[in-house]
């Protein structure tokens, strides 16, 4: 699956490609995780990406990859409080790589998917959407597109609560989106990039799985309605679940 055909994540049903890599006719590679977030829910998850962590808590994120991390680059159509019209800069490791400076562009997804999207929220099948293009190197030094946007990968997240958590797909596509003859592009994007993407998004998310509930509950207490789980009390928010408490 190309970047350009990645409207196949708003619906539910299982894809050829849930958990793995795949070469692509572009030269280059797709990497797909699908995951459950047990103790999260779309609510949250947009929530983190919207509260623009710092350095601390992006390495509570992912301790042993995860160095450094600031926000900014922000557009006009920026929110607080939403990650849309916002860059990350960040350093980490993927796999035995020396740490990289890497920076993510987030963009609404409505831009991408359109009326998709919003029919796919009314299923339910895409809960929560992040979207986003990406590439290697400090501010402008990584090679971007004639909009501006860092080219070398382009992101997207769709999520579904389920009574169980966060059902999440991580999509990525390397390379996949430049103007490069596919055989250049296939020596420059090599498989072991793909791989150590699928470990280590797949480390990162299981363990944010364990890190989201208590910030969320310690920055959204009063409106989830002050839950308590030992103590007689009003009936929970809808955006609380019995998992915040596991």
């Amino acid at each position: 699956m190309r970047f350009t055909e990645c409207e196949a994540m708003l619906q539910s049903d299982p894809l050829h490609l849930e958990t793995g890599i795949e070469r692509l006719s572009s030269g280059g590679i797709h990497v797909a995780i699908r995951m459950c977030l047990e103790n999260c829910t779309a609510e949250m998850l947009e929530w983190w990406f919207g509260c623009e962590c710092d350095t601390d808590m992006y390495r509570l994120w992912h301790p042993g990859a995860h160095k450094f991390s600031k926000w900014g680059e922000y557009e006009a159509n920026h929110v607080p409080g939403n990650v849309i019209g916002s860059t990350h800069f960040i350093k980490e490791t993927l796999g035995n790589s020396d740490v990289m400076d890497m920076q993510l562009k987030y963009l609404d997804p409505m831009d991408l998917f359109g009326a998709k999207l919003t029919e796919a929220r009314k299923r339910g099948d895409a809960d929560v959407v992040l979207y986003g293009w990406a590439g290697i190197g400090e501010n402008w030094e990584c090679e971007r597109n004639e909009q501006g946007y860092p080219n070398f990968m382009q992101y997207v997240g769709v999520g579904r609560n389920t009574p169980f958590g966060l059902v999440l797909r991580n999509h990525y596509w390397f390379a996949d989106m430049l103007d490069v003859p596919s055989a250049e592009v296939e020596k420059m994007v090599q498989d072991q990039l793909g791989l150590y993407m699928l470990e280590h998004d797949s480390n990162e998310f299981h363990i944010l799985g364990k890190v989201i509930p208590s910030f969320y509950l310690r920055d959204n207490w009063e409106k989830l309605g002050e839950p308590e789980p030992y103590t007689k009390h009003k009936e929970l928010s809808k955006l609380a679940t019995t998992k915040l408490f596991v």
